[in-house]
């Protein structure tokens, strides 16, 4: 059996360390491992899928369409985008409310959605929602809100939508982050601690 994650946000908000950590964890438990990551939108705030599937076998890099057991989405709108890999009997979504805004959508008068209405475009898709203010309470707690990531991986994991251990998941953030360890271990306990 493969267990497939998607995580999608925009660049700068940390979607490929995100997907390293859980790669990480993957790995020192032993499981064989897969995915792809977009690479380049970055520098232009554009639109950062990431797949990664790991278990006994893990073949193809790409999740298939409606496969995706966990979407961890970073950026409220991306997570609405990536619901055709989700199915309502399958897809746990761990979502962090902290908008990040097109210069377009301000320019051209158009509204971002509500949290609620995001939700409401996630629902038929998920088997449950998380909708975690993660980033926001990392900027108030940490003084950043670069944070969110790594503390939405506590909460994924707290809520059993992700199937590594904790200690796994520490020890890859200790091999995966080169700076602000100390507060992104701060956010995943965090995360850890977080209810819906």
């Amino acid at each position: 059996m493969t267990f497939n994650v998607l995580l999608t946000g925009v660049g700068g908000e940390g979607v490929l360390i995100t997907s390293v950590i859980v790669a990480r964890a993957a790995a020192i438990e032993g499981y064989k491992i897969s995915g792809t990551q977009l690479h380049g939108l970055a520098q232009r705030g554009g639109s950062i899928p990431t797949h990664v599937r790991f278990g006994k076998e893990a073949y193809s890099p790409i999740i298939p369409r409606g496969q995706a057991d966990l979407i961890l989405g970073l950026e409220p709108v991306e997570s609405a985008r990536s619901c055709y890999f989700a199915t309502k009997q399958r897809t746990n979504f761990v979502v962090d409310t902290y908008p990040l805004v097109p210069v377009y959508t301000s320019l051209h008068g158009q509204k971002y959605p509500t949290t609620e209405q995001i939700r409401k475009m996630i629902e038929p898709f998920a088997k449950k929602v998380i909708m975690a203010d993660t980033s926001h309470i990392c900027e108030q707690k940490l003084g950043n809100p670069i944070y969110g990531n790594v503390m939405a991986i506590g909460v994924a994991l707290a809520n059993g939508f992700l199937p590594l251990s904790k200690k796994s998941v520490l020890e890859a953030i200790k091999n995966s982050v080169r700076h602000g360890l100390d507060k992104n271990m701060e956010a995943f306990r965090m995360g850890m601690e977080y209810r819906d």
